[in-house]
């Protein structure tokens, strides 16, 4: 009997060193942050009649009038946005496409005609580079719409340029604030 009353003993004292001591449960205490993030945006808005993809014409010229390093049949056109939401104060468009195997900066030619690309600038005659060098554009909003003017025309990129068909797709993201 004495052993079990030892053995009884044993286990209060242990119990009571271990209520003294807090517990194996209780001891240091972790801290942390959670981090929040998240995104207000400002709204939308509405491209014009016509719908989401636009076409721009560019009227013929003479490949004689093609010379290297330099634009040529520059169409003006512009990129209309309406119906902005309250509180919208400008739109970043952002452009991207195929750059041409010669010249990075001009869009890359689809058509028949060889030696030449496609060249985009804002309306101030900065090019917007399909590599993505220079290619974004900030309009502000004016009442509840957007416009942003650019301009596109030929390029000569090779030694010589034969006659055909130009095309080129280009390809712009818009983020509004």
């Amino acid at each position: 009997m004495r052993q079990s009353y030892s053995s009884i003993r044993t286990l209060w004292l242990s119990l009571a060193l271990l209520a003294l001591c807090g517990g194996v449960s209780s001891g240091a205490v972790a801290q942390s942050n959670v981090s929040v993030t998240g995104n207000l945006t400002a709204g939308t808005c509405q491209w014009g009649v016509g719908g989401s993809d636009h076409a721009v014409l560019l009227d013929p010229v003479n490949v004689s009038q093609l010379r290297r390093g330099q634009v040529v049949g520059l169409k003006t056109f512009d990129l209309v946005l309406t119906n902005c939401s309250a509180g919208t104060v400008s739109a970043t468009f952002t452009f991207s496409g195929t750059s041409d195997a010669t010249d990075k900066l001009r869009y890359r030619n689809n058509g028949t005609a060889r030696g030449v690309a496609v060249e985009l600038q804002s309306r101030d005659g900065r090019t917007i580079g399909a590599d993505g060098t220079d290619n974004q554009r900030v309009a502000t909003v004016a009442a509840t719409e957007v416009t942003l003017p650019l301009q596109v025309g030929y390029w000569q990129v090779g030694a010589t340029a034969s006659s055909g068909d130009v095309d080129t797709g280009i390809t712009f993201t818009i983020d509004y604030k």
